[in-house]
């Protein structure tokens, strides 16, 4: 029987990674102490609520007023965007005190990105492009995970032919045998008759090796009959 000794391979690993990629992409670092003026980040909230009508964008206010307007003392601390993905999740930029992108996807823990300070220009492009192609990274994720299944498929299909292929040689020969499945290889243990012997196989070479063992066990077999003690064999190729 085949034994994992790996961590079974997951595709939500594979979906966290790629979501991390794309969020980390989006805040571009500024030059250290070059903080946004007051003006540049009132010019970037109306020209992407104009360009985006779809998003929702709140400016963060500092002094004691309270509501839509403006009053006497206020000044701009930030701006808050956030743009809804369909059911699946939310996108947030937020510049208040420092920056960060705040990516939410169903069914994960939220990604996060955080600078003291950013290009806001850049980082504010690259927000939209994550919104404008949102639909084609969703698109490009499904294909992997359809691709990621099917290749487990044949890795599982492969793993079944393996563990009958081995059944079949050794277990008419009277040894005992177990098959562990490694992270880039196999471990077949065979023992019995006195001996214990390690092969290390890999996926590219299984057939031809298998091949090879009931020769390669009767040549052990020659060797141990002549020993008075018992010896244990490991063979890595």
């Amino acid at each position: 029987m085949i034994k994992k000794k790996s961590k079974e391979r997951s595709f939500d690993q594979f979906a966290r990674k790629y979501w991390e990629k794309l969020v980390n992409g989006i805040l571009v670092p500024g030059e250290r102490g070059c903080v946004p003026s007051e003006g540049e980040v009132l010019s970037v909230y109306n020209e992407l609520k104009e360009r985006h009508p779809e998003c929702e964008c709140i400016i963060v206010r500092t002094g004691k007023g309270s509501g839509e307007f403006f009053q006497q003392g206020d000044k701009i601390a930030g701006i808050r965007i956030v743009r809804q993905l369909g059911s699946v999740g939310s996108i947030e930029f937020c510049l208040s005190g420092n920056f960060h992108v705040r990516l939410e996807i169903e069914g994960f823990m939220p990604f996060f990105r955080t600078e003291a300070n950013c290009d806001l220009t850049q980082t504010i492009s690259n927000f939209e492009n994550f919104i404008d192609n949102f639909p084609r990274y969703m698109e490009g994720l499904e294909q992997k995970k359809l691709e990621f299944e099917k290749n487990n498929k044949l890795e599982e299909m492969a793993k079944s032919g393996i563990q009958a292929t081995v059944s079949q040689l050794l277990t008419p020969m009277g040894y005992r045998w177990d098959l562990v499945e490694r992270e880039r290889d196999f471990l077949l243990k065979i023992g019995g008759r006195g001996t214990r012997i390690e092969f290390t196989l890999n996926r590219k070479n299984f057939t031809t090796r298998v091949a090879e063992l009931p020769d390669a066990l009767g040549q052990i077999e020659i060797l141990t009959k002549k020993l008075t003690f018992s010896m244990n064999i490991e063979i890595k190729k």
